[in-house]
């Protein structure tokens, strides 16, 4: 079957929404992020606090997850409520506030590990080392050049 060229960018840009749904969809289930009572959004929140030991500026963790002030705020009140993390006032800049992983976040980041490693086998079973490789350097050049518009 031929599309146009417009038809085409169309399909992908659909196909790469319906991912990202599906993705949330089984994040939050009870397979993985839901068996902790936790959603997709708050676990991307924990991983990239993992990656930060002394963590990050709220504003930064929007930015980066790409989430509205308010939504951030509500995402951070229920983990600090609930022990995962903790905020942390700037003590040279009272407008910054940083958040903090705390030792139930990274108790919950080793135990979602095995699942998420079995999902992810799940999900890219059908395809090659090779396949992946190029798909995930495509991605990436797409990313780049959204990020540069």
């Amino acid at each position: 079957m031929y599309y146009s060229e417009n038809e085409l960018h169309l399909k992908i840009v659909r196909s790469i929404f319906r991912i990202h749904n599906m993705l949330i969809r089984h994040g939050s289930s009870d397979r993985l992020a839901g068996a902790f009572g936790l959603s997709q959004q708050q676990w991307s929140l924990l991983s990239v606090l993992a990656d930060a030991p002394d963590g990050m500026k709220m504003t930064d963790l929007g930015k980066l997850l790409m989430v509205t002030k308010a939504n951030m705020t509500g995402m951070i009140d229920r983990l600090e409520r609930d022990g995962y993390v903790k905020r942390v006032p700037d003590p040279n800049d009272r407008r910054v506030t940083y958040v903090v992983l705390l030792e139930k976040g990274r108790a919950f980041l080793a135990d979602i590990k095995k699942p998420k490693e079995d999902f992810m086998h799940e999900v890219f079973s059908s395809f090659s080392t090779d396949e992946k490789i190029q798909f995930h350097h495509m991605l990436e050049r797409m990313f780049r050049t959204l990020d540069e518009l």
